[in-house]
């Protein structure tokens, strides 16, 4: 008997996790899909106790942590998989300059590709608080 190995059909694709974008910013984001060859994964409350693979198709979901978030409990956010390092900085002007407001940013990683959604969007929460406190403070 055959084992059944279930393909990644997202391996190597550019990917975008979004999380609580306005459907302006949605728009926006999937208008700029063709240049990059990116696919756009909304995340959903339900999906928040997911892994980072797991939301990128790379693992098979077994069982996702019993976590359900409210679908504002963190600012809009996007986590970018498998993009070139010149087109992550072309994407991310692109986005300036079409006044995307997703203020939570991201890079997947090795380490947080096993890290649970919720989990992530805590971090960069925390890290954006961070950092705007830190340059509110260094203001000239």
């Amino acid at each position: 008997m055959k084992a059944h190995i279930a393909r990644n059909q997202n391996a190597g694709v550019p990917l975008v996790l979004g999380w609580n974008l306005s459907p302006a910013d949605r728009g926006k984001l999937e208008g700029m899909a063709p240049a990059f060859g990116m696919k756009l994964l909304l995340v959903s409350p339900s999906d928040a106790g997911k892994t980072v693979a797991q939301l990128l198709g790379e693992v098979e979901t077994k069982a996702a942590r019993t976590l359900v978030l409210e679908p504002g409990a963190y600012p809009p956010a996007v986590v970018l998989a498998n993009f070139k390092e010149k087109d992550v900085d072309t994407l991310l002007d692109l986005m300036k300059q079409a006044q995307v407001t997703v203020p939570l940013k991201a890079l997947v990683t090795p380490s947080n590709r096993s890290w649970v959604f919720g989990d992530l969007l805590a971090h960069l929460q925390e890290e954006h608080a961070a950092f705007t406190a830190a340059k509110e403070n260094h203001t000239v």
